[in-house]
């Protein structure tokens, strides 16, 4: 019997497919709930769209479901607030990125 493959693990810092609102109804009642400011802009945006154009339409959809995700993963929002934070460790990519590939082992 051949073991079964593990499905890749899944990035919380990268949008997924078919992952978040599915349509722009869905968008806009997300982006309502997370900052109405937000949603005020989207619709700005939407509505200089040419219609003309679905790549434009898309990468605008592409746009704004990131910053939901970004303004509402709690991920995201923890690793925001580390990097603020002066009293969390801090390295420099030499050690993250050290020659051995940043397999440290003190960390």
């Amino acid at each position: 019997m051949s073991a079964a493959s593990a499905e890749p693990p899944i990035n919380p810092f990268r949008t997924q497919p078919h992952g978040g609102p599915r349509t722009v109804t869905q968008l806009r009642a997300a982006l309502t709930a997370a900052s109405p400011s937000d949603r005020e802009e989207f619709e700005a945006q939407l509505g200089e769209l040419d219609l003309d154009d679905p790549d434009e339409y898309g990468a605008l959809v592409r746009m704004w479901r990131h910053r939901l995700i970004m303004r509402t993963r709690p991920e995201i929002l923890a690793a925001v607030a580390a990097s603020t934070d002066p009293t969390a460790p801090r390295w420099t990519s030499e050690e993250i990125l050290g020659a051995d590939g940043g397999q440290e082992a003190s960390r």
